[in-house]
């Protein structure tokens, strides 16, 4: 009887690559940035506000 199996064989190497950037790359100066990645929501939550301000204040006005 044959079965049906959803097994495969999988190595480390296809789950893990070798560094292909040199020490030199690495040293640059746009590799280490003073200030970390932003969220979107630190942009997204004050547009949001300022866009619902801003159409209450026409419903007000209209």
């Amino acid at each position: 009887m044959r079965q049906i199996s959803a097994h495969a064989d999988y190595r480390h190497e296809d789950y893990f690559f070798a560094r292909t950037q040199s020490r030199a790359m690495s040293a640059r100066e746009w590799e280490h940035s003073d200030k970390p990645l932003q969220s979107w929501s630190d942009h997204l939550y004050p547009a949001l506000a300022a866009a619902g301000a801003v159409v209450a204040v026409l419903e007000i006005l209209h």
